[in-house]
């Protein structure tokens, strides 16, 4: 295979606008309308049940439409300096964080499921039915998946990826990842649907890392031992992060540049 003239590819990171994915965020925004239509009709009528159900339904839908809006759309030029944060083990280095509204959009999504869920499973479990039962059971099972997501999601918020001295740090939604420089073989841009930076990586000793949610790791724990980072989640940092990651993959010398007293000193300058 013929290496890539371009790199990163010609537009990368921006995510590929598909016929399903414009369908699906209009489809989206269209019942929102209907529901909010809905949910004003049940005020004027006076069924307070009825506008709370339909309204929280609204919610959901509009956050749905803001998420599927916000993956189609490239993220803007970083206007900041470098930050600087820490690993796992507290080792410091160049850090590029996770955006903010990515996880806005799917933490209210999980927060309303949770809620409506838990809510469905009240309202059924009350008609004392064996098939309401039932029902109820699965609507509780739900709530407590999405709800452990939700936990985890915010309690290792926000997302980062950090380089060291050491390797390369990747803390995403659901996992923590580790990976020694010297395990490195490639670093890659890959254009798709959704962007997203590959980190190519042999298995030794020295890397680490900690699912959270056990097998059920998302996108990212699938591609063990390679890192890997999806640029919808950098959002303005996705093309710095990548850029650095390939230089000092390219450049080992320069990796002793990578501590708190000369990135400190590089930003205050």
């Amino acid at each position: 295979m013929l290496p890539n003239p371009e790199d990163p590819p010609a537009g990368w990171p921006k995510a590929r606008r598909s016929a399903l994915r414009v369908l699906a965020a209009a489809g989206f925004a269209v019942l929102t309308v209907i529901t909010a239509a809905v949910a004003v009709s049940a005020v004027a009528a006076g069924d307070v049940a009825g506008a709370i159900t339909f309204g929280m339904g609204a919610i959901v839908l509009a956050h749905l439409t803001g998420m599927s809006v916000n993956i189609m759309q490239r993220p803007r030029p970083a206007d900041h300096p470098p930050v600087t944060d820490v690993n796992d083990h507290g080792e410091t280095g160049l850090a590029f964080r996770y955006a903010f509204w990515p996880y806005y959009w799917l933490s209210v999504v999980f927060a309303f499921f949770t809620l409506g869920a838990a809510a469905f499973a009240i309202v059924v479990a009350m008609q004392a039915t064996w098939a309401a039962g039932v029902l109820a059971a699965l609507a509780l099972a739900a709530a407590a998946l999405v709800g452990w997501y939700l936990v985890v999601l915010l309690r290792l918020a926000p997302g980062r990826v950090v380089l060291t001295r050491s390797g390369l740090y990747h803390r995403s939604l659901f996992l923590e990842h580790f990976v020694p420089w010297d395990a490195v073989v490639d670093v890659v841009a890959r254009a798709a649907p959704s962007p997203w930076i590959t980190v190519k990586a042999l298995p030794m000793d020295q890397t680490r890392e900690r699912r959270h949610t056990g097998r059920m790791g998302g996108f990212e724990g699938q591609a063990l031992p390679f890192m890997v980072v999806r640029t919808q989640w950098l959002g303005a940092d996705a093309l710095p992060a990548y850029q650095a990651i390939k230089y000092y993959f390219a450049h080992p010398e320069q990796r002793t540049h990578l501590t708190d007293h000369d990135l400190r000193t590089n930003s205050d300058a």
